[in-house]
């Protein structure tokens, strides 16, 4: 009879003990992992000697060595290349410039060791996706035969003051287009802009490949052990159904995250979300939500300046605070970093028409809606209502119950639209379903929250104050 195979020590460790290890592999000092896990480092000290004590290991410079050969392990890493795979496949120059040809091979191999450096996808290697044999042939039948998933593409070209970058990621599990976006970079700076184009591009898509591959998991299939990415991700996709327990749940879910990966900034960017929708939707107190929104902000910006997230939410802070005009110059500098961000179009537009923009605004939207077809009912409810078109308002926040029905402020503005088209049987309808679902929404508060002084604001709160 085969005995079992043996267990690693450091797969018994407890939970939190397995936590502070990973976290101590990481450098970290013991008042440094206090802070991330919520404990004093008295606490610590109690557990990194347990740590090394089970180990028998004699300092942390073994524990984490211990600790780096465990998540480097045949079976961690079997567990891993059991995951979705990406190929990046050769970007093809469009011209018979050798610099423009170079340039191509070598975005390519940056492309694909951005994808590598990310970790949660195995990428396959560019050897193998560059061969002979793919050449020319239907992308799915070159996902099939590398074993992947996922399939970058793309071209570069020249311009009159640089190149150009255009890229694509196709899911062939489900015959899709998941990004498709350009670049340009000038030449007297290429050196120092194709690494940035590289990671930038990776960092706007690698988001959604993660969504998708997580998108058939079951929810049970939550456990202690996933690690940060996946539990971030699961955090999100409670935040779809916009309800307060889903909420308060996503919020417990990313605190494991971030205890777990405390630079995850995508965990981080959940948290400002999730605080901003309890903000909007009145789900409890402001107050810690307002502080939880502004430090997600501050920890995006400090973890990934260069990216888009920590801007975003800065503007959503700057909203929540009534400062509408100050939230323009936050949200047109996350759009800069990632021109695909579609709910940034979508809250630019609301800032513009609270500071009186309403061309501009529209426009906006518009982008918004073409970068997130059929997903922005509300954004786009909001904008009509601020604008005085009521019926379209109505009929946004309608389609947008239709997908979400427990949405707070969808169902606000569905009966301050109606009351302002003097349809006082609708408007009551929809405020008593609101007050059913939703009875600490209060109008004094959202106006108290985004500014009373905001002609909008005054007429959301105006119109519930009258229906009530």
């Amino acid at each position: 009879m085969t005995s079992p195979p043996t267990r690693d020590p450091i797969e018994t460790l407890s939970a939190r003990r397995l936590e502070v290890l990973g976290l101590l592999a990481k450098g970290l000092t013991n008042a440094e992992i206090a802070h991330v896990l919520g404990v004093t480092p008295g606490t610590v000290r109690i557990h990194v000697s347990a740590v090394l004590a089970h180990l028998q290991l004699t300092n942390r410079v073994e524990a984490a060595a211990a600790y780096v050969a465990f998540e480097s392990g045949p079976r961690r890493v079997t567990e891993h290349l059991r995951r979705p795979a990406i190929a990046v496949l050769p970007l093809r120059s469009q011209g018979d410039d050798p610099h423009t040809q170079s340039l191509a091979a070598a975005l390519t191999e940056d492309l694909a060791s951005s994808f590598a450096r990310w970790c949660w996808f195995p990428v396959i290697s560019t050897l193998a996706s560059a061969h002979p044999t793919w050449e020319g042939r239907p992308l799915a039948e070159v996902a099939e035969g590398l074993g992947a998933r996922f399939v970058v593409s793309g071209t570069v070209r020249m311009t009159p003051g640089g190149v150009r970058l255009s890229l694509r990621v196709d899911d062939h599990q489900v015959r899709e287009h998941v990004f498709v976006e350009q670049r340009d970079a000038a030449w007297s700076s290429l050196l120092e802009e194709t690494d940035e184009l590289c990671r930038s591009m990776v960092a706007a898509t690698y988001p959604s490949l993660i969504q998708r591959a997580l998108a058939t998991a079951a929810d049970a299939s939550l456990s202690p052990d996933l690690p940060a990415w996946e539990l971030a991700h699961y955090a999100m996709r409670l935040r779809a159904r916009r309800e307060r327990s889903a909420n308060d749940e996503a919020t417990v879910v990313l605190e494991r995250a971030i205890a777990r990966e405390p630079a995850l900034v995508l965990a981080h960017y959940a948290t400002g979300l999730l605080a901003y929708d309890a903000i909007l939707n009145q789900w409890g107190d402001p107050s810690p939500a307002t502080a939880r929104l502004e430090r997600a902000a501050k920890r995006c910006h400090e973890l990934a300046a260069g990216c888009a997230e920590g801007h975003f939410l800065e503007g959503r802070y700057l909203q929540t605070t009534g400062e509408w005009g100050a939230a323009i110059e936050p949200l047109r500098s996350a759009i800069v970093r990632n021109p695909s961000y579609a709910v940034a179009h979508a809250t630019l537009a609301q800032s513009l028409q609270a500071t009186g923009a309403a061309e501009e605004s529209l426009m906006c939207m518009g982008h918004a809606m073409r970068l997130g077809p059929g997903a922005f009912h509300a954004g786009m409810a909001t904008l009509h209502f601020m604008q005085g078109h009521y019926a379209d308002a109505y009929a946004a926040a309608l389609d947008a119950l239709r997908r979400t029905p427990r949405y707070a402020f969808a169902r606000a503005l569905a009966a301050a639209s109606a009351w302002h088209l003097g349809d006082l049987t609708h408007g009551r309808a929809q405020l008593v379903e609101l007050r059913r679902a939703h009875p600490e929404f209060r109008s004094e508060s959202f106006a108290l929250t985004f500014g009373a002084q905001v002609e909008p604001v005054e007429r959301l709160s105006r119109a519930l104050d009258a229906l009530a």
